[in-house]
């Protein structure tokens, strides 16, 4: 079988290869081995190879924070799962053709699951979520206001703040994503460099709560914008450059920063909790009310092509994988 590894830190694309490893043929009693269907490339796998996302890894490494799966053999104590169950790994080095995981390391999906969109359904959907539920109290008619929008988080914040009848301030860099946007549901967009009117529009709408994944000098720019006591919540860095608050907006207006990492999150939770999540999710990608749009499928042996057309943040769509096993 196959398996997307890396020896060196660098370009993706460059560093990325297929290392052919043995066919795993035996498990023990409390194991399962999954055969993994597709996968996206999101940037913090690219960020992994580039030596730019978290703790820098221990090399070669293995890649892939999520993916979708079917389930090829169980152990003697397995209970919980049977052959050819459709699963979520909540563990990551997924970007294989086969792997053993334990019963607590994978989420059973519904069978009749759209399995290109339950691939993306750990990460983003999961981080929209959190984001939305657990910082402020943000109540039918309220307003809040997020960067980054056309990226899939912004997408899916736009789609479950629709469902809940919360509008949405919606920024972005290129004002051809405007009407993209606004078939996910977006109330407002506007582009990143707001005018006077837009700046007013915002200050009156009074949102509470700023979803950023673009850091640097922006936050400030918006913060200014937010009513007292709002929330900044940090999950990104696109700008490539550190956040920039004035104390003022800290101090005079209690405006609170706070930072979101998934990866802390699930591990905080039990596997009922994460289960809790991962079924109100599936069920709501059932239902199409979370979607994302895909622009392309490659096969595991177009990696490297692959990983160049997720590298461009041009494009209109995610980026799948699938493997020999789909």
């Amino acid at each position: 079988m196959y398996r997307v590894q890396f020896d060196k830190i660098g370009k993706a694309s460059e560093q990325v290869y297929l290392k052919k490893v043995d066919n795993i043929n035996t498990i023990n009693e409390n194991e399962v081995l999954i055969e993994v269907i597709c996968f996206p490339i999101n940037p913090a796998d690219i960020l992994l190879v580039e030596g730019k996302y978290a703790n820098k890894p221990k090399l070669p490494s293995l890649m892939g924070a999520e993916c979708i799966a079917k389930v090829k053999k169980i152990g003697n104590n397995i209970r919980k799962f049977k052959l050819g169950d459709i699963v979520l790994p909540l563990v990551r080095d997924n970007w294989v053709e086969e792997k053993i995981v334990t019963e607590n390391e994978i989420i059973k999906l519904p069978n009749n699951i759209d399995t290109e969109q339950a691939c993306m359904l750990k990460v983003n959907p999961a981080t929209a979520y959190l984001m939305l539920n657990n910082y402020v109290k943000v109540k039918q008619g309220d307003f809040i206001i997020q960067n980054a929008s056309n990226s899939s988080v912004g997408n899916y914040v736009i789609q479950l703040a629709k469902l809940y009848d919360i509008n949405t301030i919606n920024l972005v860099r290129r004002k051809e994503v405007i009407s993209t946007l606004k078939d996910y549901g977006a109330d407002y967009v506007f582009k990143l460099n707001l005018n006077q009117k837009e700046e007013s529009f915002i200050r009156s709408s009074n949102p509470k709560l700023f979803i950023d994944a673009v850091a640097g000098k922006h936050v400030n720019t918006i913060a200014s914008l937010l009513t007292d006591n709002s929330t900044i919540i940090n999950y990104g860095l696109l700008s490539g450059e550190n956040i920039q608050l004035d104390p003022h907006n800290t101090i005079f207006k209690n405006i609170i920063l706070k930072g979101f990492w998934l990866s802390l999150w699930l591990n905080k939770m039990s596997i009922e909790e994460k289960n809790k999540l991962y079924s109100y999710l599936s069920e709501l990608i059932i239902r199409k009310v979370l979607f994302t749009k895909v622009e392309k499928v490659f096969h595991i042996n177009d990696i490297k092509e692959a990983i160049d057309a997720a590298s461009n943040f041009n494009r209109d769509g995610k980026i799948l994988v699938t493997t020999s096993k789909a």
